[in-house]
């Protein structure tokens, strides 16, 4: 009866009767002797349609009577994924590792994802599972851990260990050789770095990114310059992945940067950026009028403070590519500071909630999210009172940063817009920065942020310092005395030692802040003037070039 019932469903949904073999498969999902079939029969026929909430309610039903069966949950939490709900995802594979507590690749999964969502704690615990239960894929669980200690619990020397392992598991496979010699290169190791980089090129030549890694440890001659390019666009030519391609030519911009050809510079940085512009969300001007509109309309919502910390944040906010990296680097050489890097934790949590100023103000002011920043603030100190945030988006948040921790100061730096625009533009920026590609995108994000600052300054006047990138480079303690001073801490010339410190520095700037300062930085705009005015209208260029701080 059941196999009769079952290939009846088959023969209608064959021969075009969509509906009717839905309904014969309905019957039959009734039946616990039939229910499985049937279920996988009817999840089919919901994919084919591509109708996703149906797939899902049918999943959730197989994994219901069979709750043992890793596929089933596997194939609902891809679902959740495809819809970007990842805390349900989350949630069926606890779920299933509540039943099935010795199933490593369960473990596997989750563990990945939540490396992948951002909770570090949560992911190193399941990566550990897996391995506890021997998850097959040593490999893959060894650069799981790893990234989850590099990335997400600030423990390089961890990272470090679990990539030398994976090594020793596969010598011929490249991505732990290029994530121990990002580790190195953030640590300014450059010899380190540069062995690891090469290592990967040995073993795959035409790997795009460790080719691109190599543009920014070296410092180029002409002669380099041009052997670099030939091979370059050598890997551009056969090169599918556009965010290669745009990695590759923001080098090659840096390549000629290096030996003074400001006109092949400029070309090689315009088309990096119009590739990186084929596959970034555009800049929305509306959208960051919107943004401005709301945080500048926020009123006094009720947010408690941090009362139990012992910590204070110094938030560093700003343009990126403003000198962030570089005051935090000579903040952290004080015995009092620690450099925390940019916590993604707070824009992480409250962004999309910054159209609700209610709902915004509840979620700042639960004790989940509190201790939540004050965990990966905890995770950063090094046994210091202070610990430096330079997140750029928390100029967005100043108001619930200072009702949780009134003692917070506030550190914005600046740099004349032209040269700031420019050093942005020649970067590889992710989606969150797409304004750098585009220079005018850059200037009208500038004036928004000056918008947001201005409002600050009037309701935090005393905890707020602007710090000006150029004045710091060419007179640093001129600068240096009153922010220390402002921090409430003594000045102990760490303008001289800060280019030693052995830090993780993660950012643009690592290869920059490794140096004394230097103030050839400053009017860097002048030697691309006239490449750009080519490129952009009268209009713009007038707006570009007429606009400094």
């Amino acid at each position: 009866m059941t196999q009769v019932s079952l290939s009846q469903a088959l023969k209608e949904l064959n021969s075009g009767q969509i509906n009717k073999g839905k309904a014969t498969l309905n019957i039959l999902a009734a039946d616990q002797n039939t229910a499985e079939q049937a279920l996988i029969l009817l999840f089919k026929v919901a994919m084919s349609e591509k109708d996703i909430e149906e797939a899902k309610l049918f999943s959730d039903k197989l994994v219901s009577i069979a709750p043992s069966k890793f596929d089933y949950t596997n194939t609902l939490v891809q679902l959740y994924l495809s819809t970007d709900d990842s805390d349900m995802a989350i949630s069926k594979l606890k779920e299933f590792i509540n039943i099935n507590s010795d199933h490593a690749g369960a473990h596997f999964l989750l563990g990945s994802l939540a490396r992948k969502f951002g909770d570090g704690y949560l992911a190193k615990q399941h990566l550990k599972k897996a391995q506890e239960n021997q998850f097959q894929d040593l490999y893959s669980l060894k650069l799981e851990i790893a990234l989850v200690y590099s990335e997400l619990l600030n423990d390089h020397k961890n990272a470090i260990l679990c990539l030398e392992e994976a090594i020793k598991i596969q010598s011929d496979n490249v991505s732990a050789y290029f994530n121990l010699a990002n580790i190195y290169e953030q640590l300014g190791n450059k010899s380190k770095s540069l062995e690891l980089f090469q290592q990967v090129l040995f073993i795959e030549p035409r790997h795009g990114l460790a080719h691109a890694r190599l543009a920014d440890i070296n410092t180029f001659d002409p002669a380099s310059a041009l052997e670099y390019e030939k091979m370059s666009l050598k890997i551009i030519k056969q090169e599918k992945d556009n965010l290669i391609v745009a990695d590759l030519y923001y080098a090659l911009g840096k390549v000629f940067n290096d030996i003074a050809d400001f006109k092949k510079a400029w070309e090689y940085y315009f088309r990096a950026n119009e590739v990186n512009r084929s596959y970034i969300p555009k800049y929305n001007k509306c959208d960051i009028k919107k943004l401005t509109e709301s945080t500048l309309e926020r009123g006094e919502e009720l947010v408690t403070s941090n009362g139990n910390s012992e910590l204070t944040p110094i938030i560093i906010c700003g343009m990126f590519r403003s000198g962030s990296t570089l005051i935090e680097q000579i903040l952290a050489a004080s015995d009092y500071i620690s450099a925390g890097g940019e916590i993604d934790y707070i824009h992480k949590n409250l962004f999309n909630l910054i159209a609700n100023p209610v709902e915004l103000a509840n979620t700042a002011s639960t004790s989940e999210f509190k201790e939540g920043y004050n965990r990966e603030l905890a995770l950063r100190a090094n046994k210091r009172a202070f610990v430096t945030d330079k997140r750029p988006e928390n100029y967005l948040y100043i108001d619930l940063i200072k009702s949780i921790y009134p003692n917070a100061k506030i550190i914005w730096t600046e740099r004349d817009i032209r040269d700031n625009s420019l050093s942005a533009y020649f970067q590889h920026l992710g989606p969150s920065l797409n304004y750098a590609t585009n220079l005018s995108d850059t200037l009208h994000y500038y004036t928004a942020q000056q918008k947001v600052k201005s409002h600050w300054l009037k309701k935090y006047t005393d905890d707020i310092f602007t710090v000006n990138y150029d004045e710091l480079v060419s007179k640093p303690e001129k600068v240096l005395i009153p922010l220390f001073d402002f921090l409430g801490i003594e000045y102990k010339d760490e303008n001289s030692t800060f280019h030693e410190k052995k830090n993780i520095v993660s950012t643009a700037s690592v290869w920059q802040v490794r140096k004394p300062l230097y103030t050839s930085s400053s009017g860097r705009y002048k030697n691309f003037s006239e490449y750009v005015k080519q490129n952009i209208s009268e209009k713009e260029f007038e707006a570009f070039y007429n606009l400094s701080l």
